[in-house]
């Protein structure tokens, strides 16, 4: 089985030359620190330029090492820029696609590049993601919510219906470069809070009715799905007891599981063999967050430790992903 990372991130050259340039409309400098280069967001969150993140032959060696054949390339989630005004965020998002463009056509056995979008404008995004679709991009990465906005409301119909209608599987990533509260401690953003925001846009997207009314919509939930799991039972009973609950959608909850995919960074075997139990081996991809350090270092051991019979193994190592990125 070809292996399929559907879950790591890379800096496109031409990204960094552009916010080099442009960075202070996007809140956003170049730092260095001991020698290596870093992106500064909000003069609070420090992300590394150097390396593989933005050395797509450098991935090679690693990839390699991991028997990962090729990489679902995604942005490091906070280009997405959720936050800038739409002039900005198309502008990024076009450097980033034709960047990413260019990656897949230079090494396509290798690199299988996703979409980013501007979805502080829905219609902006969906026009984009048309684009991005035409120019052989295989899917897309979005975050869990637009500020404050979340991705049940009304005006994101014209982004769901697009991604849809064009088969481009959406990646759900979420980042927040300065969190607040307690979030702010222990590196609790990411611990939690990325885990809290992507179960919350998962929650919304079942009861606004987005998967009732886009059956064929492919969403792939990083993190193994983030908090959705745990939540699931509890949107089951809100379902029977709250009539807001029912008012978008005809049936449980839990009967739209199948619409969603997760990776497979659970950093618990016994949580990720529960997960693969209960979805099923076909709902599951595997995911890094290569080269960050907070990803799985050993995917395929991840996988094969699991103990699954051959053919669960091979759905998680690269079928699913083949058949979300319709190669």
């Amino acid at each position: 089985m070809d292996v399929i990372d559907m879950h790591n991130h890379f800096i496109a050259p031409a990204v960094i030359e552009f916010l080099a340039r442009e960075g202070n409309h996007f809140a956003t400098k170049i730092v260095e620190r001991d020698g290596r280069r870093f992106f500064l967001i909000r003069e609070k969150a420090m992300r590394p330029i150097d390396g593989p993140i933005s050395n797509a032959q450098a991935r090679i060696a690693d990839m390699d090492r991991e028997e990962v054949a090729a990489q679902a390339v995604s942005c490091v989630p906070f280009l997405m820029y959720p936050d800038v005004d739409t002039a900005l965020g198309l502008t990024i998002a076009q450097v980033n696609n034709d960047a990413m463009v260019a990656l897949g056509a230079s090494d396509p056995d290798h690199f299988v590049p996703l979409a980013s979008v501007p979805m502080q404008n829905p219609a902006a995004a969906a026009r984009e993601l048309e684009r991005a679709a035409k120019l052989g991009l295989r899917g897309v990465e979005i975050p869990p919510k637009v500020v404050e906005r979340q991705l049940d409301e009304p005006d994101f119909e014209v982004f769901w219906d697009a991604a849809e209608a064009l088969r481009m599987v959406v990646c759900i990533h979420p980042f927040e470069a300065a969190p607040a509260g307690a979030l702010s401690r222990y590196f609790l953003g990411n611990l939690v809070g990325n885990l809290y925001d992507t179960g919350l846009a998962a929650a919304l997207l079942i009861y606004g009715g987005v998967l009732e009314r886009h059956p064929n919509l492919r969403v792939v939930l990083y993190h193994a799905g983030g908090a959705l799991p745990a939540l699931v039972g509890r949107l089951d009973m809100g379902y029977r007891l709250v009539p807001e609950c029912r008012s978008a959608i005809p049936r449980p909850p839990s009967s739209y599981a199948n619409q969603f995919y997760f990776d497979i960074i659970a950093h618990s075997r016994g949580m990720l063999g529960h997960l693969v139990k209960t979805y099923g081996a076909d709902r599951f991809v595997v995911g890094t967050d290569y080269p960050l350090p907070a990803g799985l270092a050993h995917p395929v051991e991840e996988v094969k430790a699991l103990g699954l019979e051959p053919g669960d193994e091979d759905k998680i190592l690269g079928a699913t992903a083949r058949r979300l990125l319709r190669l």
